[in-house]
């Protein structure tokens, strides 16, 4: 089986009226074992994409489709001893991991059920909504868990770094990619007043975030 390696963008939640992008990912560091989590928790993703798709159609009166479909590919695709990344807003990775374990959906754990910037019912004026993270998949930090560190402080190349930062919920990256991004958070220190980024934030719009 071809391994894969993906970056999985964890939502930023709302906890008593205030944006808090650290809650899902201290449930998910957590659990036991560790996991990895994402929305559609309406929607069974440890199923095969047919019915998916069924469920998704009676559940959101739409069909499954275009971004939405495409990320929900690249989970139903995720296997046991794939390399994962894990990031939370603003640009910050949390640990890079491997997968462990089969897909699994977890409906009866109330503490994933969380208000997200950009979760549905999401309008201009009312920006919150209620996302369910019943979709999980074990695995393994390869790096620790409690050293976050940003993007643009880790500095990689400038088309690796946009890379990273897209708003889509789950990207596949290259295993070189995988490598560089983990060696560069295994050898990095803080330094005191370090200077500011490199670059533009040309695709931090994490106020409407994928699921």
């Amino acid at each position: 089986m071809v391994q894969n390696f993906l970056r999985v963008r964890l939502g930023r939640v709302v906890i008593n009226g205030k944006a808090n992008s650290e809650h899902l990912f201290d449930l998910c560091k957590k659990e036991k074992p560790p996991c990895i989590a994402v929305g559609w928790g309406e929607i069974d993703l440890s199923k095969n994409l047919d019915e998916i798709k069924r469920e998704y159609l009676q559940e959101y009166k739409e069909p499954l489709e275009r971004k939405e479909l495409s990320e929900v590919k690249k989970w139903i695709a995720m296997n046991k001893g794939d390399g994962v990344i894990a990031m939370k807003s603003p640009g910050t990775i949390c640990a890079v991991g491997e997968i462990i374990s089969k897909k699994r959906y977890w409906k009866v754990d109330e503490k994933f059920r969380l208000i997200l910037v950009g979760g549905r019912p999401y309008t201009e004026k009312k920006p919150y909504g209620e996302v369910l993270f019943f979709n999980r998949i074990d695995v393994k930090w390869i790096t620790t868990p409690d050293k976050c560190v940003k993007v643009r402080s880790l500095c990689l190349s400038e088309p690796l770094e946009n890379k990273l930062l897209l708003p889509q919920a789950i990207i596949k990256i290259t295993a070189n990619d995988f490598d560089l991004i983990q060696e560069a958070i295994e050898s990095y220190v803080p330094t005191e007043g370090e200077s500011p980024p490199k670059y533009n934030r040309t695709y931090d719009n994490y106020g409407k975030s994928g699921r």
